[in-house]
């Protein structure tokens, strides 16, 4: 009994230190989240009125939890400057049930109703379409260079 009570003595602190240390990586890790998805909004799309359907729709299926979302940030920054004028550019966020309404109501009001129904809840894409059709041209996912991008949007422009 005696032996026992020693190992206790022993084993205490070192408990005491291991949940120290996990309650500080936890917090470490949650705050590193919280400012992640903080920094991950979605982008604001430049399509304000009706759409032009003689352009293509390069369309970003976003939500700030995705980590794809966030890699794709610059990537997106670049596709706004280099097709400025040239598409029609549309981001539909899945954050959260507000949002999804929100991007459900710009989808019907841009005839995108169908494609809406089909890419709901699917995040980290970029969806060219065909500004007439809306059939899906490229899909382009993942943390894919500009170059992917470029060769989706431009295929799209030739195409028309």
């Amino acid at each position: 009994a005696c032996q026992d009570a020693i190992d206790a003595d022993r084993i205490a602190p070192m408990v005491r230190r291991m949940l120290l240390v996990v309650t500080f990586v936890a917090a470490a890790l949650g705050g590193t989240v919280a400012v992640l998805l903080a920094a991950n909004g979605p982008p604001p799309a430049s399509v304000t009125s009706g759409a032009d359907t003689s352009k293509p729709f390069v369309v970003k299926l976003h939500a700030r939890w995705c980590p794809y979302c966030l890699l794709q940030k610059d990537e997106w920054a670049q596709i706004e400057t280099a097709y400025a004028g040239r598409v029609n550019f549309v981001v539909l966020d899945f954050t959260s049930e507000r949002a999804t309404e929100r991007s459900r109501q710009e989808a019907e009001r841009l005839n995108l109703a169908p494609f809406f129904e089909n890419y709901a809840g699917a995040t980290g894409l970029v969806v060219v379409l065909d500004g007439r059709t809306k059939d899906v041209l490229a899909e382009v996912g993942g943390n894919q260079d500009f170059q992917e991008f470029r060769t989706a949007i431009d295929a799209a422009l030739a195409s028309r």
